[in-house]
């Protein structure tokens, strides 16, 4: 699926509605707009970083953190009084070794108690000193603002424009400029819910409505299969 930067709804706000916006306003109104459509492409990303003091910078586009591990294996001790029996720690090792291509959602080594503040990794242990982090992340343009679709790019445009004319006939007090702008809010209502709707449904989206609509033992929905007494 084709996808176009940020930046190509404010070029569609010109040629379609005749109106010229800062860009710092655009992207203000336009991430709002975007953020009603709902839809964020993302992909699986992993990361490694150094730990400073129990806090780490997460990567600008992490939106969903999946999981954090250290370098550590995450073993018990066979008992607490052999302290410098490492025999569940060489095990675990091994079985690592042995491991083969893995789910894009694992990562080998101990998970920590973390918490997450205004964009950083705070850790629990002060001790610890690099993570390995697997995220959900969005796709960003050069500009650091999501990439769209053909559709969201209208929707966006719409939105943009309807929040552009209602604020000026808000201003100056001008039942037209604010009966303009109930008709762009019309219209964006509509280019929204079809910005929301997938552009092509793979086999992956249809074999999960499927799951919808059929139980886990894959009988027929809807088909009673009680045995005869």
């Amino acid at each position: 699926m084709k996808t176009y930067p940020f930046y190509n709804a404010l070029t569609h706000i010109k040629e379609f509605y005749d109106i010229t916006m800062e860009d710092d306003e655009f992207e203000t109104i336009g991430m709002h707009g975007w953020d009603k459509i709902g839809n964020k492409y993302t992909a699986t990303y992993h990361y490694s970083g150094k730990v400073v003091n129990g806090v780490l910078d997460l990567p600008c586009n992490a939106d969903v953190i999946e999981m954090i591990t250290t370098g550590d294996e995450d073993f018990q001790a066979i008992d607490n009084i052999q302290t410098e029996n490492y025999a569940r720690l060489e095990i675990e090792t091994y079985i690592e070794s042995r491991k083969g291509a893995q789910n894009s959602l694992y990562s080998r080594g101990h998970m920590p108690e973390y918490s997450v503040q205004d964009g950083q990794l705070i850790l629990a242990d002060k001790k610890i000193h690099s993570v390995r982090i697997i995220y959900k992340g969005v796709f960003l343009d050069d500009e650091g603002l999501p990439f769209l679709n053909f559709k969201e790019v209208d929707a966006i445009a719409a939105y943009c424009a309807y929040v552009y004319m209602n604020k000026k006939g808000m201003t100056t007090r001008d039942s037209g400029t604010i009966q303009i702008a109930q008709m762009i809010k019309q219209e964006w209502n509509r280019l929204c819910e079809n910005a929301r709707t997938p552009i092509y449904l793979d086999q992956n989206d249809i074999n999960q409505i499927m799951d919808v609509r059929s139980s886990w033992n894959r009988k027929r929905y809807g088909v009673s299969y009680k045995l005869f007494g």
